[in-house]
């Protein structure tokens, strides 16, 4: 089976998205839920089991490091296990630190459960974005930036699904059951759909183990810089927000779920903009709007301007990592695995260090002052998009000089 057929009426793109395709969605999303739980349960956590702010914070760590950890094994997993097993499977191990994590009867086996969630989680993260890659190139950035837009909206489920938990007297536990019912259903039609797919394909072909190029590590360290601002603009969302006139909880707390439809709204016009407007544009697109959302963010005036500038904060800021996913793995033809799972390491990183550094600034200083890391950072990323520009069109201009090209 593959990815592209003959363009249906239906299709204007001339993309059709199979039963495989909507399992990597829904994959993608599942586990971006699981990720994106952690934050929300760490209340719980601190009440269940008397936990300080650090070591309540901790949690998020660890799923980082694991995200690190398999994000440089994860290629040769792929290799070794295959699509099937690593995609899949990666999803099974996910549950069993799931499992581990709402059986714990501490903080050092919840933080256990969490780590092996991140292992399992972050192979089946490589074998998606893999997967999404090795799609036709036409397709590559709408089906990440589609895959994407699915992530959001299932993260956008996580406190409804706690606040179901508290309803039924479930309490955070609820996310097992939740999660359980949810990978299965996918598998229903999602596993046979894989196992046909790959019927058709030379998996080989999509893991090459050679060396990736400096055009690589420029998009890499993009995507490590752009989730660094993502984070930095959720993580203390709410704690910021506190400060508005009227120190409102509901207030800050209706920010956040702004912040999550600006997320989900964003990668939704991407994905439908995205095979007319080139990639590395739109992500000059995607910078301008975080810029002229910032300010109004930062000055706190009044509810109704930070608001809007946290929506374009959020709906900039949330096309960082797919658009610079897309760009990468652009990059490395043949090398779908090896590319795919160093991208986490990028991602993973980030989460880990944003949110801490943010932290030990704002103790330090103020979160007023934290939060310019988020134009600062922006200012990173256009640079490096700046300097990958000229090289490519260096290379370009050798290319054009060099006889032996003809």
């Amino acid at each position: 089976m593959s990815i592209q057929r003959t363009r249906p009426a239906d299709a204007p793109d001339g993309l059709v998205r199979t039963p495989y395709i909507w399992a990597l969605y829904l994959l993608l999303g599942l586990f971006s839920f699981m990720l994106s739980m952690i934050g929300p349960m760490v209340p719980y956590l601190r009440d269940e089991f008397s936990l300080s702010y650090g070591l309540a914070g901790l949690h998020q760590s660890a799923f980082a490091l694991g995200m690190v950890i398999m994000g440089f094994l994860g290629s040769s997993v792929i290799r070794r296990l295959g699509m099937a097993l690593s995609l899949w499977g990666g999803m099974a191990d996910m549950l069993v630190g799931l499992l581990v994590m709402i059986l714990a009867r501490g903080p050092a086996t919840t933080l256990a459960g969490v780590f092996v969630m991140s292992l399992g989680g972050t192979v089946a993260l490589a074998a998606i974005q893999t997967s999404l890659a090795a799609g036709p190139a036409a397709h590559r950035g709408k089906l990440i930036m589609e895959a994407n837009v699915m992530a959001s909206a299932l993260t956008m489920l996580v406190p409804l699904v706690l606040l179901a938990g508290s309803r039924v007297g479930a309490g955070w536990r609820i996310v097992f059951p939740a999660m359980l019912v949810s990978v299965a259903a996918t598998a229903s039609f999602g596993l046979p759909a894989t196992l046909r797919h790959l019927k058709s394909r030379d998996e080989r072909a999509d893991s090459g183990g050679g060396r990736l190029g400096g055009a690589f590590w420029r998009m890499w360290l993009i995507v490590f810089f752009g989730v660094s601002v993502e984070w930095a603009v959720s993580f203390w969302c709410m704690t910021y927000l506190l400060g508005l006139p009227g120190n409102s909880r509901e207030l800050a707390a209706a920010g956040t779920v702004l912040l999550g439809l600006s997320a989900v709204a964003g990668r939704f016009f991407s994905s439908r903009v995205s095979h007319r407007i080139p990639e590395r544009r739109l992500l000059f697109m995607m910078m301008l709007v975080v810029a002229a959302g910032f300010p109004l963010y930062w000055l706190r005036a009044n509810a109704a301007t930070a608001f809007v500038g946290l929506a374009l904060c959020g709906i900039g800021s949330s096309n960082f990592y797919p658009l610079g996913l897309s760009l990468a793995v652009g990059h490395a033809p043949g090398n779908a695995a090896k590319a795919g799972s160093l991208i986490p390491v990028a991602s993973g990183s980030a989460i880990g260090l944003a949110p801490f550094m943010l932290g030990r600034l704002a103790d330090l200083t103020d979160m007023r002052t934290a939060l310019w890391y988020i134009p600062i950072g922006v200012i990173i990323i256009l640079a490096i998009a700046l300097i990958d520009r000229t090289f490519e069109r260096r290379t370009g201009r050798e290319a054009a000089e060099d006889p032996s090209a003809d």
